[in-house]
């Protein structure tokens, strides 16, 4: 007879895997959920009860992009916001120099 138990480990590794994509726009909570989502899916791969282990599987790489993608985010944000910044400290340097 086979189990039909559900791992709910696994399951909510994929939801949280899929919404740290979704939420990627908030770097530092796609991060967060993207860290959870490969924490719960690498318990559910290793739980007692086997099945949903693709889901689990999937939670783990879907999570994991997530957080790469966060990752990405952040470091553009950064970058972005230092060439704001010279620009406005030329701009004020620029205004300095008129007067």
């Amino acid at each position: 007879m086979q189990d039909k138990r559900t791992n709910w480990m696994a399951i909510w590794s994929l939801i949280l895997s899929i919404l740290s994509i979704l939420c990627c726009c908030l770097w530092w909570g796609s991060l967060i959920i993207g860290a959870a989502a490969v924490i719960m899916g690498i318990v559910g791969y290793r739980s007692d009860n086997p099945n949903q282990k693709d889901a689990a599987i999937a939670g783990i790489v879907i999570g994991g992009v997530g957080m790469v993608l966060a990752v990405s985010i952040a470091i553009f944000m950064i970058l972005f916001y230092a060439g704001q910044a010279k620009e406005s400290l030329g701009a004020i340097e620029s205004f300095g120099s008129m007067i």
